[in-house]
């Protein structure tokens, strides 16, 4: 899909739904303890976490833009005239 058919997000949006759908691949999926005692994500898990990060925003890319991205594609190309 070209980014001129694509939704503009603002980047707070963009990294909210990333972190809040990432955030729930990771319960759904996990079968081993996620959080330490003091409410952190174990370390292995953080890593995970990471990965699914990855997956998330690669799939996000297929449907939305960042608007900081377009901003920054316009800059390039005013800086290329």
């Amino acid at each position: 899909m070209s980014n001129s058919k694509k939704i503009i997000l603002p980047t707070t949006k963009w990294v909210e739904l990333y972190a809040r759908l990432s955030e729930y691949v990771l319960e759904y999926s996990s079968l081993d303890q996620i959080y330490n005692d003091d409410g952190t994500k174990t370390e292995e898990k953080q890593d995970e976490f990471c990965n699914i990060v990855d997956d998330v925003e690669n799939i996000l890319r297929m449907f939305f833009i960042k608007a900081d991205e377009v901003k920054e594609q316009t800059e390039t190309r005013s800086d290329d005239e």
